[in-house]
């Protein structure tokens, strides 16, 4: 024990072979072109000396006034981490020179190194410097007994055990006072203050910074300012509206712009995802507007109102201005413009967003998928109070009725009889049941022709999920089970398995993870013909945001119909029956 206590203050107070002196030496000469900071570390190298002395004559030297006491065998389980440290640091002492051809080029990503680390450097300053330092900690601690009175009547006000906690206690009040002020379970006054010290801290900065020195083309054809005005008309007045339904549409209304501007600036697959991923989201919002009052409260005043829309404006200049700044500071070309070149030599194929995602930057789009199945994950455990790998619900079967003459009606949508009468709509059902094959076909087109051509698995998917939420629409929740009898985590885990196992089946073939192969392949009646294997990846990607959309419909819209009707309440004015059947 005594021995692996002294390897390590002596390694600590920096003598020689350890690497407590290498490192110590190394320090000194970096900074012996600055005398004030040289002069300090000096001093606190003397400080370290005479209390690592201190420290090992007090826990191991003999003294002939103390009381002896035997001493006991330490485990080997609690000296061994401490002596596999001190032989560590008297080993790295001695090999010094091969440990700093091992850093040496991690420390010259920062910039040029023009030191080494080294046992012996020969007489220099610092070597100088050091042994001055280890002649006057040695000092201090023999002089450690004439010094005693000294500074036994040298007292601080305060001591050190009442001064720290003195602190600490100082600190304890502060995070009070601090939380008491910020943290009121407001969530306008938390976005509020993320907000405003966006607006000051980046916004100050780049009105500091000037970074205006280059003009900034307004718009690529005359059609831009238009869609922009009515984007921002839009957003000024979903701002001033009392009706929940009307603030969405009017929200919605900017990401449809948003998709327009896309389209003019010659993005159409960027432009065909937007306006799918607005639709989906006002289709979720109604689904929760339902369990919403119809208009907002009439909170906030008028002052408070006012205030916080010159907060949103402040945040869209600096947020827009970051952007310009962020566009015109480039120095270097740009990774992307190399792409669509990658794009056919490497992917195989001529829609460059599309073999981005799913060949040139796949890790990226896998880390995005994993982030989709937890939310998805999470959205469902929010509101479901009940197993969601559990059967779907059945159709509820009424009381048999005496057979009828004549002609009977059609059923469009087994679903549909399930509804009251007032929510039922036999257009919407015969217009849902004449179309939703056909929009299924169509997103399995977006699939399989996405990259070549707009579209790709998340474009596909979202078509088909927009399917069933047509369908969830038209018929209810035992509608939505007859279009989907299968589990919205078996599609969601059946999804990330075949995009993993993409990449897992390149790795196995001899390439790198995700990394793509043309299969040519020839068919009687089609000919010659390719197929590349990323397409695999991107059927992961469809199942995956198939499988989130179920999940949001059979968290957001059926699990919440089944809590409406098992509750009995009221829902736009009709008495929903408790059982299920139409009242």
């Amino acid at each position: 024990m005594a021995v692996v206590g002294t390897l390590a203050a002596a390694s600590m107070a920096g003598l020689p072979p350890l690497v407590g002196f290498v490192a110590k030496e190394a320090v000194l000469a970096a900074f012996t072109d600055q005398p004030v900071v040289l002069a300090g570390l000096v001093a606190g190298t003397v400080l370290t000396v005479a209390y690592t002395a201190r420290f090992v004559w007090g826990a191991f030297g003999t003294r002939p006034h103390a009381e002896r006491t035997e001493p006991q065998p330490v485990p080997a389980a609690m000296l061994g981490p401490p002596a596999l440290l001190a032989v560590a640091g008297l080993a790295a002492g001695v090999l010094a020179g091969p440990a700093g051809a091992l850093l040496r080029p991690y420390a010259e990503l920062f910039g040029p190194v023009p030191e080494h680390l080294a046992l012996w450097h020969g007489p220099t300053l610092a070597l100088g410097l050091s042994v001055l330092a280890l002649a006057g900690g040695a000092a201090l601690f023999a002089l450690r007994g004439p010094l005693a009175p000294v500074l036994a009547r040298v007292r601080a006000p305060v001591g050190g055990a009442q001064g720290y906690e003195w602190l600490t206690h100082r600190f304890d009040r502060l995070a009070i006072e601090v939380t008491s002020a910020t943290q009121r379970g407001s969530l306008p006054l938390y976005l509020g203050t993320i907000l405003l010290v966006l607006v000051v801290v980046p916004g100050g900065a780049m009105l500091a910074a000037g970074p205006w020195r280059q003009g900034v083309p307004l718009w690529d054809t005359p059609l831009q300012p238009v869609v922009g005005v009515v984007s921002a008309v839009a957003a000024l007045l979903a701002v001033g509206a009392r009706r929940r339904l009307t603030a969405m549409l009017l929200v919605g209304v900017t990401g449809y712009g948003t998709a327009m501007l896309f389209v003019l600036h010659g993005a159409p697959d960027l432009a065909l995802t937007q306006f799918l991923v607005e639709t989906a989201t006002i289709a979720v919002f109604v689904l929760v507007l339902r369990r919403l009052p119809e208009r907002f409260s009439a909170r906030p005043l008028r002052r408070s109102r006012w205030a916080r829309r010159a907060v949103g404006a402040a945040v869209g200049v600096v947020l827009a201005g970051l952007c310009l700044i962020a566009v015109g500071a480039r120095t270097a070309p740009s990774v992307s413009r190399a792409f669509p070149e990658l794009a056919v030599s490497e992917g195989h194929g001529r829609n460059v967003v599309n073999v981005t995602l799913v060949d040139i930057r796949a890790w990226d789009t896998m880390g995005e998928l994993s982030v989709l199945v937890v939310t998805a994950t999470g959205v469902a455990s929010l509101i479901f109070q009940r197993s969601r790998t559990g059967p779907r619900p059945r159709r509820p079967r009424g009381p048999e009725r005496p057979a009828q003459r004549g002609p009977q009606r059609p059923v469009w949508l087994r679903g549909g009889p399930t509804l009251a009468e007032r929510r039922r709509s036999i257009v919407f059902e015969v217009v849902t049941r004449l179309l939703f094959h056909t929009i299924v076909l169509f997103s399995l087109f977006l699939l399989f022709s996405g990259h070549n051509a707009p579209g790709g698995g998340f474009s596909g998917g979202l078509v088909a999920g927009l399917a069933l939420t047509v369908r969830y629409l038209a018929g209810g929740r035992y509608e939505l089970a007859e279009a989907a009898p299968v589990g919205a985590g078996t599609v969601l885990g059946a999804g990330l398995a075949v995009s993993v196992g993409t990449g897992a089946f390149a790795l196995l073939a001899g390439g790198s993870v995700l990394q793509s192969a043309k299969l040519d392949l020839w068919l009687p009646g089609v000919g010659d013909f390719y197929v590349v294997t990323s397409l695999f990846f991107d059927i992961g990607v469809y199942l995956i945001v198939v499988g989130l959309v179920l999940d949001i419909l059979r968290s957001l819209g059926a699990e919440v119909d089944r809590h409406i009707e098992a509750a009995g309440k009221t829902e736009r004015g009709l008495i929903v029956d408790p059982q299920g059947r139409r009242p």
